[in-house]
């Protein structure tokens, strides 16, 4: 989050009649702190007032990647709102003495939003996965939410330029509220920063590979796994070719990091 998006949180709360957020830095990148059930709807009256907002959700992965590319660094640091994403961030606050309130990470705040936006008459396009997965995600929400407004789904799969624009003319068309943009880390938050002037959405959310949970693709960890912290394990497992060196090795990347964010504030302290 910039500097300018933690000074206007007051003014923010105002207009939306949000109540104050608590704001904290972890690897440089200002969090959120907040609740899952309030980030949903602070997102939803972002998108009712027509509030132009950019939201990126923060996990391990995130965290190695960001080291390592400057532009998706930039793009996540233009964001308005920064979620923390996962136990290993909520491992790395507590390092660093900071409990945070809530795990928000996107796959768990998607059917709280879809909820919360069906109530509000708030309509989502859904733009990413492969051809079929976010219309299939979009009409399970659908399902369980009655009333909820799909006004548009699109595959990630569309090439250069001229690809790009015939999207961006789409979704304007659909008169969607709120865009969730699911291309993986880093490509969609480089796709909403250099795009997010182009849509008349207000709120622009990247969302990761949720699409293919809620499409039925691929079954999320059982509960008890995600309590434990271990649904990355889970992950691992179905999807091992895919995600090895990102869980393996990027484990242990993460934490190193921890270490020396830990070291680096007991220094400072």
């Amino acid at each position: 989050m910039s500097g300018d998006s933690f000074q206007a949180t007051e003014q923010d709360a105002a207009r939306t009649g949000a109540g104050l957020e608590r704001f904290v830095e972890l690897f440089g990148v200002g969090i959120a702190d907040t609740k899952l059930e309030d980030a949903a709807a602070w997102i939803v009256r972002r998108a009712q007032h027509r509030l132009q907002s950019s939201v990126a959700f923060l996990n391990a992965h995130c965290v190695n990647t960001l080291y390592r590319d400057e532009i998706y660094k930039r793009a996540l640091a233009g964001m308005d709102r920064v979620f923390a994403d996962g136990s290993g961030m909520r491992l790395a606050a507590r390092a660093s003495g900071i409990a945070l309130q809530d795990n928000v990470n996107g796959t768990d705040l998607f059917p709280v939003l879809c909820r919360k936006a069906a109530a509000a008459g708030t309509g989502l396009y859904l733009l990413g996965a492969r051809p079929g997965i976010a219309a299939a995600a979009g009409q399970q929400m659908q399902a369980v939410n009655p009333g909820l407004r799909i006004a548009g789904t699109r595959d990630g799969y569309f090439q250069g330029e001229a690809g790009e624009a015939r999207v961006i003319d789409d979704i304007n068309a659909s008169g969607a509220d709120i865009v969730l943009v699911a291309m993986g880390v880093p490509t969609q938050e480089v796709w909403i920063a250099r795009n997010r002037h182009l849509l008349a959405a207000p709120v622009v959310i990247g969302v990761g590979g949720l699409f293919d949970y809620y499409s039925g693709r691929i079954p999320r960890a059982p509960m008890a796994l995600r309590r434990m912290g271990l649904e990355w394990a889970w992950r691992l497992a179905q999807e091992p070719r895919r995600l090895a060196r990102r869980y393996l090795l990027g484990n242990i990347e993460f934490m190193a990091r921890v270490a020396w964010q830990r070291l680096n504030r007991q220094q400072a302290a």
